[in-house]
């Protein structure tokens, strides 16, 4: 193997170092709703589809409006739950999926519609790494047409 694809791989892997501790501290922002924080990371020009309307929010600032229109609407204390985080990078883009839920912190009970999966799409802006798309979604019944929000992503199903 050469130096340069020892070298590569190491960045690669110290990048993605850097995107779970950038995740990490977005679950620790979004448990204490502290909007400035939550979106310390992101581009101003973020895209963000969500699973509820507006479905589109484009901008940080926007961003910080629908987490804070979100935050009263939550259980005083939460906590997040991931399962499946899978991350990759190549050169100065990055993603991460995973499946992902709040939780009410004193019964550990779903505080918003349960699991939903999660992609955040990142890019090295001047050095840093800065979320530039973020894609929240529910799987739906094509039959019923309803939201899939339990069944496959429990544990035991």
């Amino acid at each position: 193997m050469s130096n340069e694809t020892t070298e590569t791989g190491d960045r690669e892997i110290a990048s993605e170092d850097q995107i779970r501790r950038l995740i990490k501290e977005w679950q620790s922002a979004l448990c204490d709703k502290d909007l400035q924080r939550l979106t310390a990371n992101y581009s101003s020009d973020i895209v963000f589809f969500d699973v509820v309307p507006p479905f589109q929010t484009t901008g940080v600032e926007g961003y910080r409006e629908k987490f804070g229109g979100f935050f009263p609407y939550l259980p005083a204390r939460i906590e997040t739950e991931q399962r499946d985080l899978k991350i990759k990078v190549s050169g100065d883009l990055a993603f991460a999926h995973c499946l992902t839920r709040i939780v009410n912190a004193e019964t550990r009970e779903a505080a918003t519609c349960g699991w939903v999966r999660a992609t955040v799409c990142y890019q090295r802006q001047e050095g840093q790494w800065r979320v530039v798309h973020e894609h929240v979604s529910v799987p739906f019944d094509p039959v019923s047409g309803r939201a899939v929000l339990k069944q496959g992503f429990e544990k035991d199903a």
